[in-house]
C-alpha cells in the first residue's frame, strides 16, 4: 500500500518524478529475477523442457523502416534469403512428430507478407499442427483484403502493427479495419494497433539504430529454455532480439529440431546466461527479460 501511494504521489510532482519510476523497475526487476531464479531450479531438477515457442521466417526481409528495428530496409545488412518449400515441411513434419501445442509464429524479423506463399504454408502447418497456436505479425502494408480472408482461417492470431509517425492508417489497413467491422467474429483473432515507426523501444541485443543504451541488467534470461528461431536457410539463431543472425546454434537443414535444442551450443548458451548476460556479446546490452509464462507452458505437457 504505501508503495502504490508513494508512486501516486509522486506522478503529482514532477521534481520526484523520475524516483518513482526508479523504485517501480526496481521491484519489477526484482520480482522478475526472482521469477526467472525459481524456473532455473525447476530446469535443474527436471531438466530441459522442449521449445514452446518457434518463429519461421520464411523470407529474411522487411519493406518497413522502423528506426528500432536492426532490420528495418535501410539498416539490414543480412544476405537475402528464401526457405525452400521443402526444408518448410520438413519443419513442420518433425513438429508434427513432436505433437507440438506451443506456439508457432510464421515471421520474425521480417514482413511475413512479401511472402507470396505465405497463405499455402499458413494451410500446411494448420492441417498438421492442430494443436498449435499460429500467429503472425505484420505491418499491413501489402496485406489486401483477398490475401487476409484467405489466410486468416488458418491463425489463431494476427497483429496488424499499423506504424506511422502521422498516426495515420495506411489504406490496406483502412480497408481491413472496415471488413473486421462488418464481420466482428474476426475481432477475437485480429489485432490492429496504431504505432510509430521511429518510437523507441527495446535495444535489440543493443542492436536498435534507434536505442543505443549501453547497460547490463542485473537478471537472466529465459528465451534460451524455451524459444528457436530458424531462418530461412534453416539455421537456427540465438534468439528473436538476434536479428541479423549473428550466432547460429543448428541447422535444421541438416540436424532436426530435437538434436538441436537439446545439443552442445544450445546447452553451452543456456549456461553461459545462468551466469549472467556479459557471458555473450549480444545478450550484454539486451533488455528483454523473457516470459516465465511461456517457460511453464513448455513444461505443462507432453513436450517435457
Amino acid at each position: 500500500m504505501a508503495y502504490k501511494a508513494f508512486i501516486y504521489v509522486c506522478c503529482k510532482l514532477p521534481v520526484v518524478n523520475k524516483l518513482a519510476i526508479e523504485l517501480r523497475l526496481r521491484l519489477t526487476m526484482g520480482s522478475r529475477r526472482r521469477e526467472i531464479e525459481k524456473a532455473f531450479e525447476n530446469i535443474n531438477a527436471k531438466g530441459v523442457p522442449l521449445f514452446s515457442r518457434v518463429e519461421l521466417e520464411t523470407q529474411n526481409r522487411c519493406n518497413g523502416v522502423c528506426s528500432f528495428c536492426p532490420a528495418n530496409k535501410n539498416a539490414d545488412t543480412r544476405s537475402y534469403a528464401k526457405m525452400t518449400e521443402e526444408l518448410y515441411e520438413k519443419i513442420i513434419g518433425e513438429l508434427h512428430e513432436l505433437n507440438y501445442s506451443g506456439g508457432l509464429s510464421l515471421f520474425c524479423n521480417n514482413e511475413p507478407f512479401l511472402d507470396t506463399r505465405l497463405e499455402a504454408f499458413a494451410k500446411i502447418a494448420r492441417e498438421r499442427l492442430p494443436k498449435a497456436r499460429i500467429e503472425i505479425f505484420s505491418n499491413g502494408t501489402i496485406l489486401k483484403l483477398e490475401r487476409f480472408i484467405e489466410i486468416i482461417p488458418f491463425l489463431d492470431l494476427l497483429v496488424i502493427d499499423n506504424y506511422n509517425d502521422s498516426l495515420k492508417w495506411h489504406e490496406p489497413v483502412k480497408v481491413l479495419r472496415e471488413y473486421i467491422k462488418q464481420n466482428p467474429e474476426l475481432k477475437s483473432k485480429v489485432n490492429i494497433r496504431m504505432r510509430k515507426a521511429s518510437a523507441i523501444m527495446s535495444t535489440r541485443g543493443g542492436q536498435a539504430p534507434n536505442n543505443n543504451k549501453k547497460k547490463t541488467l542485473p537478471i537472466s534470461c529465459l528465451l534460451p529454455f524455451y524459444h528457436m528461431v530458424i531462418r530461412p536457410d534453416g539455421k537456427i539463431s540465438l534468439c528473436c532480439n538476434d536479428a541479423l543472425g549473428k550466432y547460429t546454434l543448428g541447422d535444421v537443414s541438416k540436424q532436426s529440431l530435437k538434436d538441436i535444442w537439446h545439443g552442445e551450443i544450445y546447452s553451452d548458451v543456456r549456461e553461459k546466461i545462468k551466469e549472467g548476460r556479459d557471458t555473450i556479446d549480444l545478450c550484454k546490452y539486451c533488455d528483454s527479460y523473457a516470459n516465465t509464462a511461456m517457460l511453464h507452458l513448455a513444461g505443462s505437457g507432453r513436450n517435457w
